[in-house]
């Protein structure tokens, strides 16, 4: 079984994933129950950040162990406390390495108090879990995270001081295959995400709120994968789908994404210019971003008039003529034309934006940055760029 990272969502979702990976004090705050397979989980949350301060329960039927009303404390913020209402662990068996196999976890009514607002999730499922063992999680080394095959959250809401900001209907996350402890591809998906603006005081909020969105609606979905023998990594479409607004999609293509690239970003991965470095023979294949309009550009648009004092079609126009000059910068003929066509075209009737990258050959990273110090003008070249509008 794999050791994948757990997934980190916005907000205050994190707290509730961390749940299976936290880690474990040398001391116990709780009392054992008797029940090795529940102890273990409890001590895996009984962690040096958090305190298991109590439970109601613990039972047994057939493969499955439940806890009852389990309520762990943060030890940094006395504010901040976790409740469970029900936690069922099903088939576990605690290795001879310390580690705790689950053929799922199951949670039910999670609720995160604290003074600067809080979350609540209904269930959260995993299957195909191996936690580490306390002694992994409390070694110096990288934490090793939780393996798992699929990950589920459903009806999640967050809030702020004020009140609730967010709502998401469902998070799934799912493994689909394997190179030794190595994910090779897998898909996650956000859906139902429903986000109150008017709530959030940021400047981008603001921006929104300006444009007339008092609440935002999200769905957003991802694939990957990696062939370990081939060294590529295929990423065939990260989508972003805000509803009355608009949708990004963007799908990549790398090669000489070799087993041990993978493997040293890993283990560099809070040393980001060290991770950076791993990535030079990385290769560029093929890019493609595309963004569909449904109502934002046409705000936008009318925002930026207003404020000039004009109608929008003026806007647009002086926008569109001013083109060619600031599209010189790209000293490439045929694309300085195809970028005008293709924008002048979206501006005047925003439908869709489509912007590729096609080399003939794949690119080096190195080469790509190289390009980009010395000149940046040759990106588009190098990299066969493309562009369409309403296409």
């Amino acid at each position: 079984m794999m050791f994948s990272r757990s997934p980190r969502f916005a907000m205050g979702l994190t707290a509730a994933v961390s749940l299976v990976a936290l880690h474990t004090s040398p001391a116990l705050a709780f009392d054992p129950s008797g029940n090795e397979v529940a102890d273990a989980f409890l001590a895996l949350l009984d962690a040096d950040e958090g305190t298991v301060e109590s439970y109601g329960s613990v039972t047994s039927s057939g493969s499955s162990v439940s806890i009852s009303d389990l309520v762990i404390a943060d030890d940094g913020d006395e504010d901040v406390k976790v409740t469970i209402a029900n936690t069922i662990l099903t088939d576990g068996e605690l290795q001879d390495n310390g580690r705790l196999k689950l053929s799922a976890l199951g949670i039910e009514n999670l609720k995160l108090a604290a003074d600067d607002g809080g979350m609540s999730l209904q269930t959260l499922k995993v299957t195909e879990l191996m936690l580490p063992s306390a002694k992994e999680v409390s070694s110096d080394s990288p934490t090793v995270s939780p393996g798992y095959k699929t990950f589920e959250v459903n009806t999640v809401q967050i809030q702020d001081e004020n009140g609730k900001v967010a709502d998401i209907e469902k998070i799934y996350s799912a493994i689909d295959g394997m190179d030794g402890d190595i994910p090779t591809s897998g898909q996650f998906s956000v859906s139902g995400a429903v986000i109150d603006v008017k709530q959030l005081e940021t400047d981008e909020t603001k921006a929104l709120t300006d444009l007339g969105y008092e609440t935002l609606s999200l769905d957003i979905s991802g694939s990957g994968k990696w062939d370990p023998e081939a060294s590529t990594l295929v990423i065939p479409e990260l989508k972003i789908n805000a509803k009355d607004a608009a949708s990004l999609s963007i799908s990549l293509a790398f090669g000489g994404v070799t087993r041990d690239v993978i493997t040293q970003l890993e283990s560099k991965s809070d040393k980001p210019e060290e991770a950076m470095a791993l990535l030079q023979n990385v290769t560029v294949a093929d890019i493609k971003i595309r963004l569909d309009d449904d109502t934002l550009t046409g705000r936008v648009l009318d925002q930026e008039a207003s404020k000039s004092g004009v109608e929008t079609p003026v806007y647009v126009a002086g926008l569109t003529g001013s083109l060619p000059l600031m599209l010189g910068m790209l000293q490439n003929k045929e694309l300085e034309g195809q970028v005008a066509q293709a924008v002048t075209e979206f501006l005047n009737t925003p439908g869709s934006l489509e912007i590729t990258a096609k080399p003939g050959a794949p690119v080096p990273v190195s080469q790509i940055m190289g390009t980009a110090m010395l000149a940046p003008q040759m990106i588009p070249q190098i990299l066969a760029v493309g562009i369409l509008a309403n296409q």
